[in-house]
């Protein structure tokens, strides 16, 4: 009887294994089916994306040669080379050719940029190493030591407060207040993370932030952009991919005329580079930027009365590639400024740049210099003889309808610009003017019909500034007029002596022509000092701001009421 249970038993166990078996065969066919069965999917989506891809660079390429000459670029000995343009070609087509943008997007659903390119990561290093030995500087300051180049900041002034913001410790924006009255400083405080020189990516100091405050109060910070991630995806406002790294990023204050705390809101493109901005006497906020690297278009957010968020952008110029050599494309350097509370005047030249990234170090690309204005009650740009100009503007229009200063037949070369106007409102330009002899500002102005060029800037010509010892100074670096209403005018000046001396001083006038330094406040040898002035709403400089350095030194200071105003706090 036992044998026969055992035998029972045995063939029981059999059965189930062979069960179990069959049950673990047919789960595997399953999933190769559906693994071959996704696996076809996949491959019939890659399939259906290239087709696509390769039909439209057809249809396009019938008029448009910058597809041929992007594929002439890869070098079939590079594993790279190919990768990396159609990664060029795909931005160029997205940017161009807003049809592709649909097709592109539904492809890379789920995949990263690396899965999509098989690219080597980029390298935007190294840093450099911080130095541990660095040069004294004077007292007074209100930051750290600074990396590269933060420029004075950006400030905004409310009643009796200043708020300032600056490129900070590995490019990250902070803020600190200052009380005109009082004297009395809060922060400086970290107020958001940069991705624009993390980790060993060396410092970039393109992501310089700015600061303006809404109509409720809050202070809002634009910082950290230099052409955005590669991860961030192509770029559907420009035709250039990103190559050095740096989302473009947007904080607001979680409380109104507070700096202690920001939060972050996702308005503007993460790809933008460079930020200039400015609040209307009706309490719009304009924030003016780049949308990508080099060959992208300029554009301004508005940001309305009232509101917390800027609007979509409204795109001012649009890159175009050359006819003749498509490699080649012509964008722009633009510069505005506010003139009067509804209108923004705007400089700019033109920047002949390349899809190959070669930079032209004799003029680096940048010639000519033009003129426009921006009147923000009707949203109209108008060129010096108050015509309308239709958006975008490419090189063509530019030199129809804008061009102020033609450089092309010139030595001198503009290396950057800025709207001027007149007594009399009349248009004017100034522009760095460079040759391998020299380096100085000059002008060119809008005058009975024609624009004149290699003028001296205004206040200039017969000029003067004599020391306390009554020796004139030649070499003036800068002049700031502080109060333009009493009998005797004050200033504040910088300029440099033969012995390589830099001088920060008060001076005065009687006439606004002829100068007498009163008191120097700093004499420093081989130093740079640059001066920003703090002015307030009514446009009167109430303080300065000071870029003091010497060597890997830099900081930034605040000047007011004679006196340099240092933080009373000891972690600089």
């Amino acid at each position: 009887m036992k044998s026969a249970n055992h035998l029972f038993d045995f063939v029981i166990y059999k059965f189930q294994s062979l069960v179990l078996a069959s049950l673990l065969l047919l789960f595997a066919l399953v999933c190769a089916g559906c693994l071959s069965t996704h696996t076809y999917e996949e491959n019939s989506a890659e399939h259906s994306f290239s087709d696509k891809r390769k039909a439209l660079i057809e249809k396009f390429s019938v008029n448009d040669k910058v597809f041929s000459s992007l594929a002439a670029q890869i070098d079939l000995n590079d594993p790279e080379s190919k990768d990396y343009w159609r990664w060029r070609i795909d931005q160029y087509m997205y940017g161009q050719y807003p049809e592709y943008q649909v097709i592109y997007d539904t492809y890379k659903q789920g995949k990263t940029f690396h899965q999509i390119y098989g690219l080597l990561p980029e390298t935007l290093g190294p840093k450099s190493p911080l130095p541990t030995n660095i040069p004294d500087l004077p007292e007074g300051y209100f930051t750290e030591n600074l990396e590269g180049n933060p420029h004075r900041g950006w400030q905004h002034v409310e009643d009796d407060t200043v708020y300032i913001t600056y490129q900070g410790h590995l490019t990250d924006p902070y803020i600190a207040s200052y009380n005109l009255v009082s004297h009395q400083w809060q922060g400086p405080y970290k107020a958001a993370e940069s991705t624009l020189s993390k980790g060993d990516r060396k410092i970039d100091s393109h992501g310089r932030p700015i600061i303006e405050m809404d109509s409720k109060g809050h202070l809002h910070i634009v910082y950290g952009g230099h052409g955005g991630e590669r991860e961030d995806g192509l770029n559907p406002f420009s035709i250039d991919t990103p190559h050095a790294g740096g989302r473009m990023l947007h904080v607001k204050s979680e409380k109104p005329y507070d700096i202690s705390s920001f939060v972050y809101v996702n308005d503007i493109t993460p790809f933008a580079s460079y930020t200039k901005s400015y609040k209307m006497g009706n309490g719009d906020i304009y924030l003016f930027t780049r949308t990508g690297t080099h060959k992208s278009p300029w554009v301004y957010y508005k940001m309305k009365s009232g509101q917390q968020h800027f609007e979509e952008p409204v795109i001012i110029t649009w890159p175009t590639p050359q006819q003749d050599n498509p490699v080649n494309v012509d964008t722009f350097y633009i510069n505005p400024v506010k003139i009067s509370d509804t209108e923004i005047a705007i400089s700019f030249l033109w920047h002949e740049c390349n899809f190959n990234e070669v930079h032209n170090k004799t003029n680096y690309g940048r010639i000519n210099a033009y003129y426009m204005k921006l009147d923000t009650e009707s949203g109209n740009f108008h060129n010096a003889q108050n015509e309308v100009l239709r958006l975008p503007i490419t090189l063509k229009q530019a030199n129809d309808k804008t061009l102020a200063f033609d450089s092309t037949k010139r030595e001198e070369t503009p290396f950057g610009t800025k709207p001027i106007i007149l007594k009399g409102r009349t248009p004017a330009v100034a522009y760095e003017a460079r040759t391998n002899d020299f380096r100085e500002w000059r002008m060119t102005a809008y005058r009975n019909g024609e624009w004149v060029h290699s003028l001296p800037m205004p206040g200039t010509v017969n000029r003067t500034l004599h020391d306390s010892n009554n020796i004139e100074i030649m070499n003036i670096v800068d002049l700031e007029v502080l109060d333009k209403m009493a009998e005797s005018l004050t200033a504040v000046v910088i300029y440099k002596t033969d012995d390589n001396k830099t001088i920060f001083a008060e001076a005065e006038s009687h006439n606004g022509q002829n100068w007498r330094v009163t008191e120097e406040q700093l004499s420093l040898k081989n130093t740079r000092i640059q001066m920003e002035p703090v002015k307030n709403i009514i446009n009167d400089t109430v303080a300065v701001v000071l870029n003091i350095k010497k060597g890997v030194s830099q900081r930034l200071y605040l000047w007011h009421e004679g006196k340099f105003r240092a933080p009373q706090i000891d972690k600089f």
